[in-house]
């Protein structure tokens, strides 16, 4: 099967490139837009390349895939999926568990990630340098392991957790070699923004995340864990929680024997585990106290979905370990009823191709309905927050000659004549802190367009969906 693997994954990557082509809902939404926005336009404005909220290192290797649109994203995300799979397979064979095959599966069929895989979250990116950086981790390489780790929090801000937990597990394995090279992304990126920003530690003062709670709210503790069949499906959930359970047993008999832990175990303690549970612990603390603006979106576990699909892998060894090894045929009807059971899983709940996206596609008609209109000067400077908006409208986002923040009308009274004022329900009132009282308050706009789904729809904090358009005439 070693010599197939990477024929075996193309079956999978096809599936996400094509699921993506002819869906109209991505796990990202809005977010997925606006991450490939940055990345088509960098080469035009390269300080996009240092945006936090963007991701430094997902803009970067976004680059060439953006250029051919939207499509160009989600295939490079598909790509890094499959690419985190076979390091997921390849850490497997390392680390001496059977089916390693069973470990690319596991992860492409978690609910979560096979979902993500088809959009443009930064999620995937995090997990193919994780995945890559266990994998280089389980064959001692920890310099290079822990020079892929540094450049973590440039994909996710989670990514300083995990910088933490591999320093814990360098100085178990006493590679004191690797320690410095955790913060060789900082260093670089600190050193490449400086130019930009005329300030070395940009990184810190330019940090996006606020306490955002008033607008994102919170939520209970647990809330990850119960999400079973959004996240891991029940095969995995099973998989990683038994998994834990005899990792945690081998762990307090070494213990209890005063036996000396090997290199291995250090690596599934910190690489693997302690990625593991201190990204779910890390979101589920910030989600119950509300911070650093949560939203409670499951679709971030997708970030460390290839160390839990080890963590299920290494219990699917333990007990098939126990199994009497003339049981050979049960055995093979066990792992096709598990890898069923998981493919199945991935299916029913996602459901795809993925449609629905009410909000989107109300800013789909209504940007038709602007190109189409009277009001459609081509030279229209738009005020708008919903990046979708750049997309159908085909704007340069980044050009303040052609977008106006939304945001920027709660103050200024002097915007150009011929503006237009691109106002949804969910941007509006949130992000932009742009109430439709406000638009209305001004005598000098003129509504040219209002437009609510035909199934009403509610919208962030509860209010019913809805898109107006104004204009400075």
């Amino acid at each position: 099967m070693k010599r197939y693997r990477w024929l075996l994954l193309l079956l999978p990557l096809g599936l996400f490139i094509w699921i993506g082509a002819i869906s109209t809902r991505t796990a990202g939404g809005e977010d997925d837009v606006m991450h490939h926005l940055f990345a088509r336009y960098a080469l035009q404005h390269p300080a996009n390349l240092f945006d936090l909220w963007a991701k430094p290192l997902y803009v970067l290797f976004n680059i060439p895939f953006a250029q051919f649109g939207f499509i160009g994203t989600l295939v490079f995300n598909a790509v890094l999926a499959c690419l985190s799979a076979l390091l997921v397979w390849k850490s497997a064979e390392k680390l001496g568990l059977r089916f390693s095959w069973l470990g690319a599966l596991l992860l492409l069929s978690a609910p979560v990630y096979f979902y993500c895989a088809s959009s443009a979250v930064t999620e995937i990116l995090f997990g193919f340098l994780l995945s890559w950086a266990i994998f280089e981790g389980s064959n001692k390489r920890y310099g290079l392991a822990a020079a892929l780790v540094s450049f973590l929090p440039f994909v996710r801000s989670e990514g300083y957790g995990i910088i933490l937990v591999f320093a814990f597990g360098f100085v178990a394995l006493r590679a004191w070699k690797a320690l410095p090279l955790l913060a060789l992304g900082f260093v670089v990126y600190s050193i490449a923004g400086y130019a930009h920003f005329k300030d070395i530690f940009w990184v810190i003062t330019h940090h996006p995340y606020h306490d955002a709670s008033t607008i994102y709210g919170s939520g209970p503790i647990w809330h990850f864990v119960v999400r079973v069949k959004e996240i891991w499906g029940i095969p995995l959930y099973i998989l990683w929680i038994l998994g834990t359970v005899l990792f945690v047993w081998t762990g307090l008999s070494l213990f209890l024997k005063a036996e000396k832990r090997s290199e291995q175990f250090w690596v599934w303690l910190f690489f693997i585990f302690g990625s593991f549970f201190v990204f779910l612990l890390g979101h589920s603390i910030v989600w119950y106290r509300g911070m650093s603006a949560s939203l409670g979106l499951t679709r971030v576990m997708a970030a460390v979905m290839p160390a839990c699909a080890l963590i299920g892998l290494y219990a699917v060894d333990r007990v098939f370990g126990k199994l009497n090894p003339k049981l050979k045929m049960f055995r093979h009807v066990l792992l096709a009823l598990l890898s069923f059971a998981a493919i199945r899983g991935a299916f029913t709940q996602n459901r795809p191709p993925y449609h629905g996206d009410t909000e989107k596609e109300e800013i789909i008609k209504a940007g038709k309905w602007f190109l189409n209109s009277p009001y459609y000067a081509g030279k229209s400077r738009v005020f708008y927050f919903a990046p979708s908006v750049a997309v159908i409208l085909k704007i340069d986002p980044f050009d303040p000659g052609q977008r106006g923040d939304l945001s920027e009308i709660a103050w200024n009274r002097d915007i150009p004549s011929g503006s237009i004022i691109f106002w949804d329900a969910h941007f509006g009132p949130n992000e932009a802190h742009v109430p439709i009282d406000t638009l209305f308050q001004r005598p000098e706009l003129e509504m040219i367009y209002h437009q609510k789904p035909e199934v009403p729809a509610s919208t962030l904090n509860g209010p019913e969906y809805e898109i107006y358009l104004f204009r400075k005439p």
